[in-house]
């Protein structure tokens, strides 16, 4: 619903995260060099939140850097936050210190990536869904032993659909989710 600009942009941030990615491993590295790059081509109003991260599959180290995504949630011993710095999306400003961040994920662990278009979908109220119920809903299908990607969707796609009933989409909405199933040796 943005239109052709975005689409653009979209495209020339894919390109950049291929181009920089096939020779950088470290993800705050990766943000930077995507972010100096799409400031200089676009304006100020024309941005794109992003997600790197680096799962070393060996280890199960995952390093990871956030560009003004919401924060993913890890479903594995329980429920949480991946914490991570607010840094800001790529494109708003050149010159930003992104912060990068690891963490040892667990086998078993899987990890839940969405879009503000989750957190902000309003029903006919304009009240928005929010993380409180995103929280809620992964809290219920990790009770219920359902925490496997495919479930995990299921689960926020059913919870959305009866929060916002027949009201109008407002936003894009993306939703991913990975599970991390153990340590390869070679």
């Amino acid at each position: 619903g943005k239109g052709v600009p975005a689409s653009l942009v979209m495209a020339v941030t894919r390109s950049l995260f291929h181009i920089v990615s096939d020779h950088e491993d470290q993800p705050e590295i990766i943000v930077t060099d995507i972010n100096e790059s799409l400031s200089e081509m676009t304006d100020s109003d024309m941005f794109v939140t992003l997600f790197v991260g680096v799962l070393d599959l060996s280890t199960g180290m995952l390093r990871y850097c956030n560009a003004g995504h919401e924060e993913p949630l890890l479903l594995g011993k329980g429920v949480g936050v991946l914490p991570s710095n607010s840094n800001i999306p790529v494109g708003v400003m050149s010159g930003w210190n992104y912060i990068g961040h690891e963490t040892l994920v667990y086998p078993g662990t899987t990890i839940f990536m969405y879009t503000d278009g989750l957190t902000e979908a309003e029903n006919a109220t304009h009240a928005q869904f929010g993380r409180q119920r995103i929280s809620k809903v992964a809290r219920q299908t990790f009770a219920a032993k359902k925490h496997d990607p495919e479930s995990i969707i299921a689960a926020q796609t059913e919870a959305l659909h009866q929060f916002v009933r027949n009201a109008e989409q407002s936003d894009d909405l993306t939703m991913l989710s990975i599970r991390f199933n153990g340590v390869f040796t070679d």
